[in-house]
């Protein structure tokens, strides 16, 4: 039986998704409450590795079991042995074939942020806090460079080791949440790493005026991390949906 899981947690104590040796992991989290509640060792493959820091409100990964479970109850099962920073919010069978990670088709990031003179204790660690002069149209308009499949390594930390960074960016905006909340929404067929995070602290440059709008094509052309602004805090950033055929 090959189960997916529907997951959200929130990344502030946890290293990332991905398993590493003496760390709090949400995979290995999640590993052992299967473990403890049907007393069966899985693997399971998330649809990809968010950092350090990062949260999910709809992360998705899937595991084989030589079980016939209830995919109506097993959220609950398996949510009594998952501690309060981490719960399964929906399961299901899904073909044999069906991988989390290698059939995704799309992946959906936010980055959330605020626009104020002072840092407000009930967003501290959840969203960045950015000046109120900050221009949010500028960076809305700058948006248009992003979208299309392009060479994204401008926008990779350089200890990615990757080799391939070419990704295609489906849509990109700025959702106005408050007149002094922001969201920024990007839909692709994969990410690189940081790479929300570097377009997030790119996008800051030009709503200070301090770049302008076309320097972002230039930017990518460039193919440099160094020529990209800064990689903004992972707390802000949260992945909200992975979608499959």
């Amino acid at each position: 039986m090959n189960i997916a899981l529907k997951i959200t947690y929130d990344g502030k104590n946890f290293c990332g998704w991905q398993k590493q040796p003496s760390k709090r992991s949400v995979q290995e989290e999640i590993e052992k409450a299967i473990f403890l509640a049907f007393n069966k060792t899985v693997n399971l493959e998330g649809s990809g590795r968010t950092d350090s820091g990062v949260h999910a409100m709809g992360q998705v990964a899937n595991f084989e079991i030589d079980e016939n479970l209830s995919t109506a109850t097993l959220p609950r099962a398996i949510n009594y042995y998952l501690p309060e920073d981490i719960k399964v919010i929906e399961a299901k069978e899904v073909s044999s074939d069906f991988n989390a990670r290698f059939s995704a088709k799309e992946k959906t990031y936010i980055y959330k942020f605020y626009a104020s003179r002072f840092e407000l204790p009930l967003k501290q660690g959840r969203e960045l806090r950015v000046n109120d002069y900050v221009d949010v149209s500028l960076m809305q308009k700058a948006l248009k460079y992003i979208i299309g499949e392009k060479d994204f390594r401008s926008f990779c930390a350089k200890k990615s080791g990757k080799t391939n960074f070419v990704r295609k960016i489906i849509s990109a905006k700025i959702n106005v949440v408050s007149d002094f909340e922001y969201e920024l929404e990007i839909t692709g067929n994969g990410f690189l790493y940081n790479m929300v995070r570097i377009i997030m602290g790119t996008l800051l440059m030009v709503g200070y005026s301090k770049w302008k709008i076309d320097d972002i094509k230039a930017i990518i052309d460039a193919k440099d991390r160094t020529k990209a602004g800064k990689t903004m805090p992972a707390y802000a950033l949260y992945l909200k949906e992975v979608k499959y055929n």
